[in-house]
């Protein structure tokens, strides 16, 4: 068994083992027990509950479905505008493809991070939940772009002077006949630029959701439940406070070995 599949099968066990537990549990991710506050391992709660008496498990359970729901799609996103900028730089005229890949560049100079908080700050930090999950994941699919535009575009044009592009060229056929034999050969390389941006983006949400400008309240998320970290009397309550970071290292772990001989 490939280390790839590995991967893929205990990311899939923690995907069904999250739903199940939502589905089983008594409790709700906004439901709060104000007898049990940051308390330990109970029958009602198995990992303890946080400072509002929430369930932790059935929250660690919810972020991590949303986390991986939100970046899968942001990452789909972003790596079909980037196709479509990189084809637009390769096969449009001189002076376009030089203002795309001017912008690629200027985004790229850019650290990420920074101009993420940057975009988001600007946006509105208290809509409501559902609103700030969209939001959250369109602007790190809007930002996400401009690396793998560039691979694209590098990769066309490699392309454009193989032996069957040449034919085809030769063969009369317009732009929109040789993207269509273009693009199947693309898979290979937009592949790969999909899977190395669902971990960026995971960790991206987890970094805007630690400042607050991530998923609402009341709907978790792997900052805001991080943030129990800071308290340090906190960590002597209950070792389960731990569980959200050391679920989203394993998710981080699963998702970069997806990589692997891609």
């Amino acid at each position: 068994m490939t280390m790839r599949r590995s991967a893929s099968l205990l990311l899939l066990g923690l995907i069904v083992a999250a739903v199940l537990i939502l589905h089983a549990s008594s409790s709700t991710y906004a439901g709060q027990d104000r007898e049990l506050l940051f308390s330990g391992a109970t029958a009602l709660h198995p990992a303890g509950t946080d400072a509002l008496g929430r369930d932790r498990m059935v929250r660690t359970a919810l972020a991590l479905l949303l986390s991986l729901a939100g970046s899968v799609a942001g990452a789909a996103a972003s790596t079909a505008a980037a196709a479509g900028v990189g084809l637009l730089a390769a096969f449009g005229p001189g002076a376009t493809g030089m203002l795309v890949l001017l912008v690629c560049d200027l985004f790229l100079a850019l650290p990420w991070l920074f101009l993420l908080m940057m975009v988001r700050a600007a946006l509105p930090l208290t809509a409501s939940p559902i609103y700030s999950v969209s939001l959250t994941f369109l602007v790190l699919a809007a930002l996400g772009w401009p690396a793998c535009a560039r691979a694209v575009y590098q990769g066309v044009c490699a392309l454009r002077g193989s032996e069957w592009m040449l034919q085809v060229r030769a063969g009369g056929l317009g732009d929109r006949q040789v993207l269509s034999h273009l693009l199947p050969n693309l898979g290979s390389l937009l592949l790969p630029q999909f899977l190395v941006s669902v971990p960026a983006f995971v960790m991206a949400e987890a970094n805007l959701g630690a400042l607050g400008m991530g998923i609402g309240e009341p709907l978790p998320s792997w900052g805001g439940m991080l943030l129990e970290l800071e308290n340090s009397a906190t960590l002597l309550r209950s070792a389960w406070v731990f569980l959200p970071i050391a679920l989203l290292i394993v998710v981080l772990l699963l998702l970069e070995a997806l990589t692997v001989e891609v």
